[in-house]
């Protein structure tokens, strides 16, 4: 191999001529001697080494740049510029071996030079920091994945300074406190200034313990937010003793790092998971108590009937024990599986046309024995509109009989107990109030809970599994309806309402139906008319019939448009009243039809519709329809235009 290039003659040092070539080869980095264009002229033994070069020939007389990979010639070109000008350059950069081994390299290029002044040479001194580069990445790694997991996982992280007391904290830490838009400063004494007082000196204790002891610290605590509210907090930290303070005695650290959670949420969850396991004792405790009670009175009768010598009265007596009882067990049991089935679901209600009235009816003829037995004064106001819902009657009447029920049991004998049935705004109200024991604020809270009793007295005297009222919410929601409770207090009474959505035209027709039945008997018309209506709606459709028969016309019904047109076949009337959206095709393309019929361009068309836009009355003039009302009909309007209507003689 042919030897390089000199680096320069030997020097003298303290008197003792130095071999430069001798250290040229003893540096363990990688040195590079290089013209000023930048082409390879020497490079020591370890440096050849290094970059795994088996013959340094095959590079002598290249260029340095074209050695790294593309992504580095740019800072390369950089350092050759500069160290051109005179001034030494210094960069980092990638560049694998020839033999593709990944290495970076810390370089300084320096100028060499000549007797005039001018570069003459440029050295390059390459130093390995592969094992360093490779240490920072994997802490820079290791940083990024605690980033993360602080971030998936929700979690605060702070850093307190003990000398200085500065605390470093990142935006989910402050979030933790209610600072969401990011606290500007804080401190142990800002924290502890956010704990709830019963904590506050519990967490101050566990901090100076912390910080004196060198010790982890742990604690939950209960945090109040700027809005008032109160949030628990889960604070973790571990202390740091710097190992570049000689000056820290054993035991003494400096910093103290940790991490803080809301937990809130889960707090809220395991009070929840108490409260419900102390239901469920105290539940296990009624039920045992609601069937001893039964079953005490069943094994005496039987006793008695073993015995034998029971004369006709007693056994009688004794049967009417076992039957009574019996099926007060029945009773107890049907309303705990019945919760069941409706809590999760299983219950399949046979929905249908259902008039609450007949609810009412038979739910107080249900409660009747009770209340008789109670001497309770029962008043019963229902309203007069109509007040049809759909739903399975059997289950509406199941949840009346529990309010019932439940009034009767918490009200003293002879009290007093009223029904009310309203309608207005398309829903009914169903209200069963009382003078009894009333209910307290938590009472109220917890009213529609399972298991949930206003009195648990030591005798259980008001019985009951404290089912009632939760199975009443469950079945009125599946009616698409909601249930609500009122009391003002121990001793006032309470009241339950229980609201339902009427089928469309209940109620509000009927409302407007007695106004024109008013109307209508104040002046009847000379000549009836012939009346025609069309709605697919049969309550509405009825109802409005009604106030027509009142006012003297003639009314029939079809509840389609092929039925229109078949009554309209044998006999066209004086006025059809059409719903614009039927089943099987619209009124504008009933009207259509009935125009083409005999006798059909004599008839006055009148829309009666919910749809009510410049653009939807357009469209009923270019049908042919005469009138455009809205629902709900105005009487007096629908009056004054039939009032108009001269019938053919």
């Amino acid at each position: 191999m042919e030897a390089p290039p000199s680096t320069g003659p030997a020097v003298t040092s303290c008197g003792a001529p130095i071999d430069m070539d001798w250290a040229f080869e003893q540096s363990p980095d990688c040195i590079k001697l290089m013209a000023p264009n930048g082409n390879l002229l020497a490079m020591n033994r370890n440096g050849q080494s290094a970059l795994e070069i088996d013959d340094i020939n095959l590079i002598y007389g290249a260029s340095w740049d074209s050695l790294w990979p593309a992504a580095s010639r740019g800072v390369v070109l950089a350092a050759i510029a500069t160290a051109l000008t005179g001034t030494p350059a210094r960069f980092d950069a990638l560049c694998p071996t020839l033999k593709g081994t990944p290495k970076w390299w810390d370089v300084v290029v320096t100028p060499i030079h000549g007797p005039d002044g001018a570069v003459e040479r440029l050295l390059a001194v390459s130093r390995d920091i592969s094992a360093v580069r490779r240490a920072v990445d994997k802490e820079l790694e290791t940083a990024a994945r605690l980033q993360f997991t602080l971030a998936a996982t929700g979690l605060g992280e702070w850093d307190l300074d003990l000398d200085t007391g500065a605390w470093q904290h990142n935006r989910r830490h402050d979030q933790c406190f209610g600072h969401h838009d990011g606290a500007p400063a804080w401190s142990l004494a800002i924290l502890l200034d956010h704990v709830h007082l019963d904590d506050r000196a519990r967490v101050q204790a566990l901090f100076d313990d912390a910080i004196a002891r060198c010790a982890p610290i742990h604690f939950d605590a209960r945090v109040r937010w700027g809005d008032g509210s109160l949030h628990w907090i889960n604070m973790q930290g571990s202390c740091y003793r710097s190992a570049h303070r000689p000056d820290l005695r054993d035991g003494q650290c400096t910093r103290l790092l940790g991490i803080v959670a809301d937990i809130t949420e889960r707090m809220l969850l395991t009070e929840t998971l108490h409260d419900a396991g102390r239901k469920k004792d105290e539940f296990l405790a009624m039920l045992a108590h609601e069937l001893r009670n039964p079953l005490a009175p069943i094994s005496a009768a039987a006793q008695l009937l073993s015995l034998g010598g029971a004369d006709e009265r007693m056994t009688q007596k004794a049967s009417a024990v076992i039957d009574r009882q019996a099926r007060h067990m029945n009773h107890l049991l049907d309303d705990l599986l019945d919760t069941a089935r409706v809590t999760q679901g299983l219950v399949t209600l046979e929905m249908r046309r259902v008039d609450l009235k007949r609810v009412i009816a038979e739910a107080l003829e249900q409660v009747r024995p009770a209340f008789e037995k109670m001497r309770h004064q029962l008043d019963v106001q229902l309203a007069t509109c109509a007040t049809v819902v759909d739903g399975d009657g059997k289950r509406l009447v199941q949840v009346l009989v529990n309010l019932l029920d439940n009034a009767a049991k918490y009200t003293p004998g002879g009290g007093a107990i009223a029904v009310r049935l309203d309608c207005s705004g398309g829903h009914a109200d169903i209200t069963v109030s009382d003078n009894g024991i009333g209910m307290d604020e938590a009472t109220l809270g917890s009213a529609f809970t399972l298991f949930s009793q206003a009195v648990r007295s030591s005798d259980r005297s008001a019985g009951g599994l404290g089912l009632g009222l939760a199975l009443v919410k469950a079945m009125v929601e599946r009616h698409g309806g909601q249930v609500s409770a009122r009391s003002d207090g121990k001793g006032c009474g309470s009241r339950f309402v229980v609201r339902l959505p009427l089928r469309d035209g209940a109620g509000m027709v009927t409302e407007a139906a007695k106004g024109a039945a008013q109307d209508a008997a104040q002046q009847a018309p000379a000549r009836p008319l012939r009346v025609l209506i069309v709605d697919d709606n049969v309550d509405a459709a009825e109802m409005l019939g009604m106030v027509l028969e009142g006012a003297g016309h003639q009314v029939a019904l079809a509840f389609n448009g092929a039925g229109a047109i078949a009554q309209a076949a044998s006999a066209v009337p004086d006025v059809f009243l059409l719903d614009v959206g039927l089943p099987d095709m619209s009124g504008h393309a009933l009207a259509v039809r009935l125009r083409a019929m005999a006798g059909g361009a004599r008839a006055t068309i009148i829309a009666i519709t919910g749809y009510g836009s410049p653009a939807d009355r357009a469209a009923s003039s270019a049908a042919g329809i005469d009138h455009h009302l809205t629902k709900p009909v105005d009487p007096a309007a629908l009056a004054r235009l039939l009032e108009q209507v001269r019938p053919p003689r």
